[in-house]
């Protein structure tokens, strides 16, 4: 457990820091343009590979806090048996659709090693490695979503008077 913590906690850091990455590019791109006449070269390319850092790494550590939006109106008026079944139908389903996405992603990523293929632009950015840390990011969340499952499940059906 403290090692998958360790990793929640670096991947919301590593997010974090790519957050103020784009935010420095941003700046030193507006501010090039704005007295050298020359911005950052790729800045509109780089900040949406960091996006993804941005929005992906950080995906286990706000589970991990319980983070997510949920709309849980209805579902506050059901016995907490039900609440707890339904939580684990729903980190299912999240689940097999995230994990699809980073299935596919990574798959893709050893024939685009390979291939050498990089984005068009100045800097020749190779497409590969924020692939690499998309899949990494999933399978961060995955491995929290298989956990709150579990507990979910276990509250579910743990013997006892629950059923209010």
């Amino acid at each position: 457990m403290r090692l998958i913590t360790y990793i929640e906690n670096l991947a919301l850091w590593i997010g974090c820091a790519a957050l103020l990455l784009m935010g420095l590019i941003v700046t030193g791109s507006v501010i090039g343009r704005g007295m050298f006449n020359h911005p950052v070269p790729d800045d509109l390319l780089l900040i949406g590979l960091l996006m993804v850092c941005v929005i992906v790494l950080p995906l286990a550590y706000v589970e991990r806090q319980k983070g997510h939006i949920a709309v849980i109106v209805v579902a506050n008026l059901l016995p907490l048996r039900v609440q707890a079944i339904l939580a684990a139908f729903g980190n299912l389903l999240f689940g097999l659709f995230l994990g699809t996405m980073g299935v596919v992603v990574a798959k893709k990523v050893p024939s685009e090693i390979a291939q050498n293929l990089y984005y068009d632009g100045q800097l020749d950015v190779p497409t590969w490695p924020m692939k690499c840390i998309f899949a990494f990011g999933v399978a961060a969340f995955l491995l929290r979503l298989t956990m709150n499952t579990y507990e979910s499940l276990r509250e579910a059906y743990r013997p006892g008077g629950q059923d209010n």
